[in-house]
């Protein structure tokens, strides 16, 4: 389901391009209405080539990322959950190491008294 967007934004590229020459071929007045056959040929050829880039471009330009909801989201947990290093470091600790960490951090969050430390 993700190729949705992309298929309808694919549509609407090639429909554009089929009115503008539809619209630029048939018409009886206007710059088009006098030209001649090359000169037809090569608006039509240039038309074609934009519409294929920008074909292109709207099927290959999401390729690395799997969607704007899915990075967005990634971005926002990393953000809570700090950085990657940390978290590689904490899942390479045992239970032991653990309640060690823990417990450092609490002392670290007392006063000498035992009273917790008023955070600013």
């Amino acid at each position: 389901m993700r190729d949705m967007p992309r298929l309808f934004a694919t549509l609407i590229i090639w429909l554009a391009f089929s009115i503008l020459v539809g619209t630029m071929t048939t018409s009886v007045t206007g710059a088009m209405a006098s030209a001649n056959g090359a000169v037809v040929f090569g608006i039509v050829l240039v038309l074609a080539v934009m519409a294929t880039i920008s074909t292109l471009g709207v099927w290959f330009s999401g390729r690395d990322s799997s969607g704007s909801e899915v990075s967005t989201a990634s971005r926002s947990k990393a953000k809570r959950a700090g950085s990657p290093r940390i978290e590689r470091l904490v899942e390479q600790l045992d239970d032991d190491d653990i309640y060690e960490l823990e417990a450092m951090l609490l002392a670290r969050d007392r006063t000498p008294d035992g009273t917790p430390r008023r955070r600013s």
